[in-house]
C-alpha cells in the first residue's frame, strides 16, 4: 500500500494572504469611494489625493479590485434614470371623441416679443373647436382655454372625450391635470421630443405658418386676433383636407359627409354618362373620409368607385 492509498488525496488549504485587506478595511475604503469628495474620482486620483493629506489606505490595484467586485468600475454615482414613456395609441371614429391641442408663438411688433396662440382641434374632423391668443403661456391661461372650449362646444363633465397634447409645462402642470380629472375627461401625452405623437396639431400649425394670414409680425394682440380669426374661418369652412376626402372640417364635424358625397357621386355619374372615355374601365373614383383616425395607428386614404 503506498502513501496515497494510506492517507487519501492531499487536501488543498486556501490561505488568506498576510497582506489582504480585512473586512473592516474594505468597508472603510468602499465608504470612501462613495463619499461626495471622491465619488467622481478614479482610484489613481483618490490614492494621490490621500497621499497629499498624508494618508494611505491601499494600493490603486486593490481599490480597482473592490470596485470590480461591486460592478462599479464605470460609474459609482447614482445616475438620473429617464422614465420610459409609453407610446400613445388612440383612435376616434366620430367627432368629439379625441381632441388635440398645442401652443405656438406669434411674432409681435417688438423683436424678441411674442404672443401665444392656443389651438384645440378635433382629431376626427380636423375642426378647430377652440383658439385663443394671449400675452402669456402658462397653466392658468391653459385652464381658462380648456374650460372655455368645452363650454363653447357643449361638452359636459364625464363626456367620453380624450384630450391629447405634448408635454409642455402648461399641459403637464398639476393644476391642468387636476382640472381634466375633475371634469372626468381622459388626458393623453406625447412622448418627449416625438413629433409624430402629436401629428394633428403639428400639421395644423404648419398649414397656418405657410398661409397668407401668417404675418412676419403682428402689430398688436387685437391685430393678431383679427387676422387669425380670418384664418380659422377659412380653415374650418373652406380648406379641403386631403385625408378628409377633400371635404372641409366643418362638413365632417357637422355630419354633412353623406349629403356632400351624394352630390359628388351624382356629379361623377353624370360626367361618366356624358364622357365615359375620360375615365378608367371601372368608372370614376371618389375620395372619401377615413372611417377611423388616431394617433400612432395605421391609416390609409380611402376612395370608392361611384358605379359600384
Amino acid at each position: 500500500m503506498n502513501r496515497w492509498q494510506m492517507h487519501g488525496p492531499k487536501q488543498k488549504v486556501s490561505r488568506v494572504p498576510s497582506n489582504a485587506l480585512s473586512s473592516q478595511e474594505k468597508a472603510q475604503i468602499r465608504d470612501l469611494l462613495h463619499s461626495e469628495d471622491f465619488i467622481d474620482d478614479t482610484p489613481y486620483q483618490i490614492v494621490s489625493k490621500l497621499l497629499d493629506r498624508g494618508e494611505w489606505l491601499c494600493s490603486i490595484r486593490s481599490m480597482y479590485r473592490l470596485l470590480s467586485e461591486a460592478e462599479e468600475i464605470k460609474d459609482r454615482r447614482n445616475q438620473r434614470r429617464h422614465p420610459k414613456y409609453e407610446k400613445p395609441i388612440m383612435q376616434a371614429e366620430a367627432p368629439r371623441q379625441l381632441w388635440s391641442w398645442d401652443i405656438t408663438r406669434l411674432p409681435a411688433e417688438i423683436k424678441g416679443k411674442y404672443y401665444f396662440l392656443y389651438v384645440m382641434i378635433d382629431v376626427y374632423s380636423r375642426y378647430v373647436v377652440g383658439w385663443m391668443i394671449t400675452h402669456e403661456e402658462n397653466s392658468d391661461r391653459a385652464q381658462h382655454f380648456i374650460r372655455e372650449t368645452l363650454r363653447q362646444q357643449g361638452i359636459e363633465e364625464g363626456a367620453q372625450l380624450t384630450i391629447h397634447s405634448d408635454r409642455g409645462s402648461p399641459m403637464t402642470a398639476s393644476n391642468t391635470v387636476e382640472l381634466l380629472a375633475v371634469l372626468g375627461l381622459a388626458q393623453s401625452f406625447a412622448r418627449p421630443r416625438v413629433s409624430d405623437d402629436n401629428p394633428f396639431s403639428e400639421a395644423q400649425f404648419k398649414t397656418l405658418k405657410y398661409h397668407r394670414f401668417f404675418k412676419p409680425w403682428y402689430e398688436s394682440l387685437e391685430d393678431a386676433k383679427e387676422i387669425l380669426g380670418k384664418f380659422f374661418e377659412w380653415y374650418n369652412n373652406e380648406h379641403r383636407h386631403i385625408n378628409l376626402g377633400l371635404l372641409t372640417p366643418e362638413m365632417v364635424h357637422s355630419g354633412k359627409v353623406d349629403e356632400v358625397l351624394a352630390i359628388r357621386t351624382q356629379a361623377l355619374k353624370d360626367a361618366y354618362s356624358s364622357h365615359p372615355e375620360r375615365f378608367s374601365r371601372r368608372g370614376p373614383k371618389l375620395a372619401i373620409p377615413q372611417d377611423r383616425v388616431g394617433i400612432n395607428i395605421p391609416v390609409t386614404r380611402q376612395s370608392m368607385f361611384v358605379l359600384g
